[in-house]
């Protein structure tokens, strides 16, 4: 009987989903703010996790950030009454697995753990050589995809979510220029309005990583080199 942890702090809605999923055989522990998850996700065997975003003491994706971050990768289920796409984008690459949208369908919630639950199964028997795939390297940077962990020459970087975001997209178009539009697009959800906060991302991931990471493309946007090609201009 798989084991669902609810993450939320209002206890209406707790009382309905409680319900709904032990009518349906699952086991239900619930929490109500960041400190009780955190207990729960390391003391208990959890299947999944149903996660609110507006939570008491921590926003919700900060959270999901942290536990990628330190490798716990129990399949997180995002939900709130946020609908907008920039925060729905955000919670799925910062590692959230599924994104529902309150008031939703009691059936649909049913379907979407149903779904979940079968991909994380269905990945549990990774190879090696996929567990290989989720590390990045960029010498002296080595960004480790499953576990949302930067490091270089060695020693653990800490990037704020974004900054991790806008990295892990530029890592995973390694070799290609991308337009500061699709970053933004991609990262933020929309490509207007936020080219600015995106110039000093990649600002902050310098300072932090080294000039020579990420590279401008002038008028363009943003690469970052494959291993064979040579850097033509340092951004500003």
């Amino acid at each position: 009987m798989p084991l669902v942890l609810l993450i939320d702090d209002d206890p209406r809605f707790i009382k309905v989903v409680t319900s709904l999923l032990t009518r349906r055989n699952f086991q239900v522990r619930s929490v109500s703010n960041v400190e009780q998850a955190r207990h729960a996700l390391r003391r208990m065997d959890i299947d999944l996790a149903l996660l609110d975003l507006n939570l008491p003491d921590m926003d919700g994706l900060s959270l999901i950030h942290q536990l990628r971050e330190e490798g716990n990768n129990t399949p997180v289920i995002l939900l709130t009454a946020r609908s907008e796409p920039h925060e729905q984008v955000l919670g799925l690459r910062l590692g959230g697995d599924d994104y529902i949208t309150k008031p939703f369908d009691p059936e649909l919630l049913l379907a979407r753990i149903h779904a979940v639950l079968r991909r994380s199964s269905a990945g549990a028997g990774r190879t090696t050589d996929r567990e290989r795939s989720d590390l990045v390297e960029l010498p002296p940077v080595r960004i480790d995809l499953s576990a949302r962990q930067v490091f270089k020459h060695g020693v653990t970087v800490q990037l704020a979510p974004m900054e991790y975001a806008v990295l892990e997209f530029l890592a995973l178009n390694r070799g290609r220029a991308v337009s500061k539009e699709e970053i933004m697009l991609q990262v933020w959800g929309t490509d207007r309005g936020i080219s600015r906060t995106l110039t000093e991302h990649i600002s902050r991931l310098r300072r932090k990583l080294g000039e020579g990471l990420v590279v401008t493309k002038m008028g363009y946007g943003y690469i970052i080199p494959a291993a064979s090609e040579v850097p033509e201009t340092k951004a500003q």
